[in-house]
């Protein structure tokens, strides 16, 4: 097991059930089930080379990063990516990557697509989620004229 896995296993296991993680999703009007789409790095690699045609040369805006594994794949191929995450704990376990795999084109934004949607634009947003999907696809739309959807997201209308 890498030191990913084990971060993102360990992640699990503290939000289990955890009252200050659901305080902090209140709080911040966060609408997670605490699952990824995209947690190990062979299938973020399979998804970013799905991707190419929409990403290739241009500005990504992944909303709901997770760990930030596959903003690491697209980011070979796009010309920026901005990956956004709100959770704490996923942002904490894609430090760990940072640090050995993040491109000078890859920007890690903590905090919601809400707080910076004003003023960040690109060509297209990126969704690989479970969660809060129709909040997400509504802030993909102020920031971004198109919107792809993870192939294994299996509704929109999951809270």
């Amino acid at each position: 097991m890498n030191a990913i896995d084990r971060a993102i296993e360990e992640i699990y296991m503290i939000q289990e059930g955890s009252e200050d993680v659901e305080a902090y999703h209140r709080r911040h009007g966060i609408q997670s089930l605490g699952i990824l789409t995209v947690c190990d790095k062979r299938s973020a690699m399979k998804e970013a080379e799905s991707l190419l045609y929409d990403i290739y040369g241009k500005t990504v805006i992944e909303i709901g990063a997770g760990v930030g594994l596959l903003a690491i794949y697209m980011a070979r191929v796009a010309k920026h990516v901005y990956a956004i995450e709100v959770d704490p704990a996923w942002s904490w376990a894609f430090t760990k990557e940072l640090y050995r795999k993040k491109p000078a084109n890859l920007t890690w934004i903590f905090g919601t697509a809400e707080s910076v949607a004003s003023w960040l634009r690109g060509d297209v947003a990126v969704i690989y989620t479970r969660s809060g999907q129709a909040a997400m696809e509504g802030i993909a739309k102020t920031m971004c004229p198109k919107i792809v959807w993870g192939p294994r997201v299996p509704s929109r209308d999951v809270a």
